[in-house]
């Protein structure tokens, strides 16, 4: 016959008293007690520190002046931890990017262009967005562009349990938009204009609408603007980026040498360079 299983209150070979055993059990629950105690503490610790939050700005299609817009946006859902830009930092309408990044603590990732008028940001923030998904797993994912080639991004993060909150212009698509848990038409001047996409593509009405493209020209031409009244059109395109959020595809054009052809009272000079420059026509 089998041998009864020995109690675990009773040593080999020896009886101990019922106040032993008592004591005992005690110990027991007193040491169980504080297990539980400390699995409370380190549950209760993981529930109230605030979500992680990977911030992804795409430079080449979003305003400088609009990053503290963002962060001051992003307090309210959690701590951003990782902050990171994307752009070919050598171009002339970015290098003023460089300390500001710094300034706020971004990480500056370069992105050469493959092709003369090709960049490939894109693409890479969005590998970077599924790596940091697999291995840092954040929370929540805020993306700064008002490119609707990121639309597939923000639909995969979604899809894996991801809140994805979009920034940029209150032109974006609308694809993007509906696409983002929470989009957010930024403006460049401090104001912001939030909307949920749960179940509408609408674009929202903004509130602080931007000047006409010739206002915004004649302000970034007299900007920049030698005694003569010539601009470099790279330095004007700097200024609609910088405060504007604007590029030229934005408006049908792959430069904005082509944008500004397109319309009347302009003239130039040392076309076909780099140092192409304009200037509003005398008498327009």
């Amino acid at each position: 016959m089998k041998k009864a299983a020995r109690s675990p209150l009773r040593s080999p070979g020896s009886r101990r008293s019922s106040a032993q055993r008592w004591t005992f059990v005690r110990q027991h629950v007193r040491v169980t007690n504080r297990h539980r105690r400390q699995l409370h503490d380190y549950c209760s610790l993981v529930t109230d520190t605030p979500p992680a939050i990977a911030l992804l700005v795409d430079a080449d299609n979003a305003a400088l002046d609009s990053l503290d817009e963002v962060l001051a946006a992003l307090t309210k859902h959690g701590q951003v931890q990782i902050r990171r830009a994307y752009g070919n930092w050598f171009k002339t309408a970015l290098r003023s990017w460089d300390a500001e990044l710094n300034r706020r603590g971004f990480r500056a990732i370069q992105q050469s262009d493959p092709v003369k008028g090709k960049n490939a940001t894109d693409l890479a923030l969005v590998i970077d967005a599924v790596d940091l998904h697999h291995t840092v797993a954040p929370e929540i994912f805020a993306l700064v562009s008002s490119d609707s080639d990121y639309t597939p991004l923000a639909h995969y993060l979604r899809e894996r349990g991801v809140k994805v909150l979009g920034f940029g212009r209150p032109t974006t698509a609308p694809s993007f938009q509906a696409a983002c848990t929470t989009f957010t038409a930024i403006h460049g001047n401090g104001a912001s204009t939030p909307s949920s996409t749960a179940g509408t593509a609408k674009q929202k009405t903004a509130t602080n609408p931007q000047p006409t493209l010739t206002e915004m020209l004649a302000g970034a031409i007299a900007k920049n603007a030698d005694k003569q009244g010539w601009a470099r059109v790279s330095a004007v395109a700097n200024h609609l980026r910088q405060h504007y959020g604007q590029t030229s595809r934005d408006h049908g054009k792959a430069t904005w040498t082509k944008v500004l052809k397109a319309l009347p009272g302009y003239e130039f000079r040392n076309e076909g360079t780099t140092s192409v420059s304009v200037r509003v026509k005398p008498g327009s």
